[in-house]
């Protein structure tokens, strides 16, 4: 029977919501076929809400559930191979690959299939912990979150590194595992109460086994819509996609990757699919992020979807002609759940009222025309 927790929803641990039992769960490498989406489609029509959210670690939410239904659902995306089956509440659950693999695909399939296998050899140091495989054509994951990243640099050198340093250490796919487990273990050795920042501070007490020297690739890629990398990125307004449009979207697929900026990059595709509720290329889908927020989560106090709707008109008229560069997050309390690193403007209420913090500086005057259209 699967058991009902706390927060950080799993397969094997859902959460008790406002409208049901939600779970939260990785695609097995990152990827669904045009079968899996259809699948996908199915069981949410059968056991959830209908509807799918797309969250920032690239993976997949579920709302809706009754308690009935859960291992019945488990098993439904088990069998269809969706998720890994060694994946449990007590080992890692997110890994994030990036989805620009094409010139890289055999090392990116190689690493890949090594985490998968391993998920049990993995030391878990606290329940976000995750790892971003980022061996794309370009480096498109530094602004996701994650506590090591596997990366290369320029010569191509293969690097684990820890976030928030500039450096990592050269490594093997056949000594990634072993390597991983050197540096958690001594690290959760060093803090039994470890958050992900602490993972910085305590390099100094294992600095005997990790020697950062090579600097990754620098990123300069930004999330967009629209053809990339030879393929193709869609999304719909908060990455939520209806049981309908999954379907819809399998007959014009081979497969999706799901990405940390809650959309589906298209392998191999040069033009859109002829789906009417696609987000448009010039929209600003991918600027704008919440989470459920009111009336969905217990603890939501703003209707997320609403507030995203006004601040999405603010960026139609503000950048007519030019690009937005501000990510929004809106969060339905203070919780900020689905808060990335790369948010400039956050928004959101303790007590009913919209409060919208700046992230970054040269935001502020945008942030506060927003600030005036919430508050009028």
């Amino acid at each position: 029977m699967a058991r009902v927790l706390g927060m950080c929803p799993t397969i094997d641990s859902p959460v008790k919501s406002k409208d049901g039992y939600l779970i939260r769960f990785r695609p097995k490498y990152g990827y669904l076929s045009s079968d899996q989406l259809s699948t996908l489609a199915e069981a949410t029509s059968n056991f959830g809400n209908n509807f799918i959210e797309l969250t920032s670690r690239a993976n997949i939410t579920i709302r809706g559930l009754q308690k009935e239904y859960l291992d019945q659902l488990s098993n439904f995306l088990n069998q269809a191979g969706i998720i890994n089956a060694a994946e449990k509440r007590k080992n890692i659950s997110n890994i994030i690959y990036s989805p620009f693999s094409t010139k890289n695909k055999k090392l990116t399939q190689k690493i890949a299939s090594i985490l998968e296998d391993n998920l049990n050899n993995i030391p878990k140091p606290h329940k976000k912990f995750g790892i971003a495989v980022d061996l794309g054509e370009v480096a498109s994951l530094q602004q996701t979150n994650a506590d090591l990243r596997i990366e290369t640099n320029k010569e191509k050198i293969l690097i684990l590194r820890i976030d928030g340093l500039d450096r990592g250490i050269a490594i093997e796919p056949e000594t990634l595992i072993e390597k991983m487990g050197m540096i958690l273990s001594n690290v959760i050795a060093v803090s039994d109460q470890l958050k992900s920042r602490d993972l910085i501070n305590s390099i100094g007490e294992i600095d005997h086994i990790y020697f950062p020297h090579i600097k990754p690739r620098k990123q300069n890629f930004s999330p967009r819509l629209g053809p990339c990398f030879g393929g193709y990125m869609i999304t719909v307004p908060g990455g939520k996609f209806s049981s309908y449009q999954l379907r819809e979207l399998a007959s014009h697929v081979k497969g999706v990757a799901v990405t940390p900026w809650k959309s589906f990059f298209i392998y191999s595709a040069k033009t859109k699919p002829p789906l009417s509720f696609l987000s448009k290329n010039t929209g600003h889908d991918l600027s704008v992020s919440y989470c459920s927020g009111k009336p969905y989560c217990s603890q939501g106090i703003l209707e997320t979807s609403q507030v995203a709707k006004v601040v999405t008109t603010v960026l139609e008229e503000r950048f007519k002609n030019r690009k937005n560069k501000a990510k929004i997050h809106i969060s339905g309390c203070l919780k900020n759940c689905g808060l990335s690193k790369q948010t400039s403007i956050l928004i959101n209420s303790s007590r009913g009222e919209k409060s919208v913090s700046v992230k970054d500086d040269k935001f502020q005057n945008l942030a506060s025309k927003i600030s005036m259209e919430l508050n009028k």
